[in-house]
């Protein structure tokens, strides 16, 4: 897994500490996937778009995962979600 970051100018998450809960699933490690994750709904690290045509990418801006509002608190867990049951990664 490859976790991209923005500047951090105005970050509305904690972006250091949603990259380590998703590094510590040791299912997350060695996939082939890049996590593009950005303090805030400006999306600076992907060029302020909040949704990639990339297959292997997920966007999170501030509190939204691929454009859709999620809570801080359930970030982790849904990106998790993602990875492991529509990617395959096991």
């Amino acid at each position: 897994m490859k976790i991209l970051y923005c500047g951090g100018c105005n970050p509305h998450i904690e972006r250091e500490a949603l990259a380590a809960e998703l590094e510590a699933d040791e299912r997350l490690r060695d996939s082939d996937v890049a996590v593009y994750i950005s303090g805030c709904r400006r999306s600076c690290r992907t060029g302020h778009r909040l949704v990639l045509d990339t297959p292997g990418t997920l966007v999170v801006a501030g509190e939204h995962l691929d454009g859709t509002p999620v809570p801080a608190t359930e970030l982790a867990e849904r990106i998790r979600r993602r990875l492991v049951l529509k990617k395959g990664v096991r």
